[in-house]
């Protein structure tokens, strides 16, 4: 009826053309018709109604969709379309928008998208854009439109728990990155932009080198006190005032950044076979949280069981340990960009079953089978002077139990129902224990 305009009630002007149409089918096709045509406005009543904002071709779509409940929606007409349906109040138009444009999204225009449906305020597109971005995100900061992002949108994207990155340093190149871009007008945006980077996960030796390689001596001055604020406060207990370096969620790696799990050393034997036949095992094996794969990598230099393991500045450390009735005092380090272990300095005594926890800096290696006794030493590793030293003692000897860091003053320590924590004075130094 309507090509052949035959009983048309109302003529759409829209720019320079204009469309014959009925008004009991635009009114029941969209909430913005029946208010304009019912809503008691001057529009109600005149045979030409002018419609604003929207272009003669896009709205030609539209009205062919009203009637035939078709619409042709491509790459070039798609911006156009949605922000005309959603004025129009064409709600399935605007939903097939969306879902067109979900599957042309990729790593070089989803930045565009996440823009665009934030600028119409389309949430559904705006959640999916955003965890695009997310999941793609090493793909996505190497874009040209990475970098036009705005401050607020590139910070709210940098603070995300779903990232998927390989660590926090790519994180932190990424911020540098959009800064560097237009450096003179986003200067002074550098501690904002920079706040959502997890420093404590980043290696200090690699961020200085990145530092130094800086050309623009402001910038550059900028990094170096944001690099020395953290180390200051990670190696001094003394530090009472509050360092957002340190709030627990920057200590901690993101949800979705790559993990490893790692298997180091051990025994073995045969099922059933005695205890006398087990053997030490030098293998390490490393658990990839995104292929879900277990693989081998370098061996320990030395076999052994009842180690401690724990990780410090990105490496992690095998300690003590034994084999064949024999104790060690020997430490070794993983290095996992090299992919090798190295000898390090050894403890003051052979420890197996001990606990070890690292804080502020540091590795503290408790108790264990000390030689023929259960022992009751602390020592502590400071991996710049590459030395172990005795700092204090536990107040009942332990083997084979647990323990943590706690708040950076104390460290736990549990076996069955018995914990007691360490408070660890100025220095690092064990001052006090108790039972909890």
């Amino acid at each position: 009826m309507r090509n052949g305009q035959h009983f048309c009630d109302v003529q759409l002007q829209v720019g320079q053309e204009s469309f014959k149409a009925h008004r009991l089918v635009l009114a029941a096709s969209s909430p913005y018709f029946a208010a304009l045509f019912t809503g008691g406005m001057k529009e109600s009543s005149k045979d030409v109604v002018p419609i604003l904002g929207i272009e003669a071709g896009i709205f030609q779509i539209l009205l062919d969709f009203i009637y035939t409940g078709i619409v042709n929606i491509g790459v070039n007409n798609v911006q156009e379309l949605i922000i005309a349906a959603d004025m129009l109040q064409l709600t399935e138009v605007v939903h097939l928008c969306c879902e067109f444009l979900k599957g042309q999204i990729d790593p070089l225009n989803c930045i565009g998208i996440f823009q665009f449906s934030e600028q119409i305020a389309c949430h559904d597109l705006l959640e999916f854009s955003e965890n695009y971005i997310h999941v793609h995100f090493l793909e996505v900061h190497s874009g040209e439109e990475f970098l036009a992002l705005t401050k607020d949108q590139l910070i709210k994207i940098l603070r995300s728990e779903e990232l998927s990155i390989e660590d926090e340093y790519q994180v932190f190149l990424a911020a540098m990155q959009w800064i560097l871009k237009d450096l003179g007008k986003r200067r002074k945006h550098v501690v904002e932009v920079l706040d959502p980077i997890r420093f404590p996960l980043l290696p200090p030796q690699r961020l200085l080198k990145y530092i130094e390689g800086v050309s623009d001596f402001n910038l550059r001055v900028a990094l170096q006190t944001l690099l020395k604020e953290y180390c200051e406060v990670c190696k001094s207990p003394k530090e009472n005032k509050f360092c957002s370096f340190l709030q627990t969620s920057k200590v901690r790696p993101r949800k979705k950044a790559r993990k490893y799990l790692y298997a180091v050393g051990g025994y073995t034997r045969l099922q059933g076979g005695r205890w006398s036949d087990s053997r030490a095992l030098s293998c390490v094996e490393r658990f990839d949280t995104f292929s879900q794969y277990w693989t081998t990598v370098s061996s320990l230099h030395q076999a052994r069981s009842g180690l401690g393991v724990t990780v410090l500045g990105g490496m992690v450390y095998a300690i003590g340990g034994e084999k064949d009735s024999m104790i060690f005092d020997c430490t070794e380090c993983y290095d996992p960009v090299t992919k090798q272990w190295t000898t390090v300095a050894s403890m003051n005594h052979p420890r197996c079953g001990l606990g070890v926890c690292v804080c502020y800096g540091a590795i503290y290696a408790l108790g264990g089978w000390v030689g023929a006794e259960i022992g009751n030493t602390i020592e502590r590793f400071d991996p710049d002077e590459n030395k172990w030293e005795v700092v204090g003692n536990m107040a009942v000897s332990r083997y084979y139990f647990g323990c943590c860091e706690m708040q950076g003053e104390h460290i736990l320590v549990w076996l069955h129902s018995m914990t007691a924590s360490i408070l660890l004075e100025d220095g690092m130094r064990p001052k006090m224990l108790f039972i909890l």
